[in-house]
């Protein structure tokens, strides 16, 4: 990995949704946030969901070409399976973030380089956050019309 190449990092939760987001709505959304992104190295999502059985979050990121880790229900988990990832980018010579989430302990991707944050139009933001990103890109949120919502 370059030290210019850029990893997309997506707090699930925080920018699509908990409990099992409709696949049709997970799709809208990650597609709008790698659209913001632009050219990334690779994408790496992280969520929580209790039934390992009945998970479609995993295949929808998949076909999308997202790689995602699931993680145990508690509060932060999803965030700091996301950080670990940073710091392995890091170790591997990435210096340049992008992260999906209005979460404050993201203030923690200054250790790894420059980070930009992907937010949607009218989310709330940590104020911490914001002053630690280089950039805060606010995206439209993707509406599903009736055709997009009967794929």
């Amino acid at each position: 990995m370059e030290a210019t190449d850029k990893v997309l990092l997506i707090d699930v939760e925080n920018v699509v949704g908990p409990n099992q987001p409709r696949p049709r709505l997970l799709r809208a959304r990650v597609d709008a946030l790698m659209a913001a992104a632009g050219p990334v190295h690779h994408v790496m999502a992280s969520y929580s969901h209790p039934d390992t059985h009945e998970d479609l979050t995993l295949n929808v990121l998949a076909e999308l070409g997202v790689a995602a880790r699931r993680v145990p229900q508690h509060a932060n988990a999803a965030e700091q399976a996301l950080l670990c990832h940073a710091r392995y980018a890091h170790q591997q010579g990435c210096r340049s973030f992008a992260v999906a989430s209005a979460d404050r302990a993201f203030t923690a991707l200054g250790d790894y380089g420059e980070f930009e944050v992907l937010i949607w139009e009218g989310q709330p933001i940590s104020a911490r956050l914001e002053a630690c990103a280089q950039h805060v890109v606010r995206v439209p949120r993707p509406v599903l019309t009736p055709v997009a919502a009967a794929r």
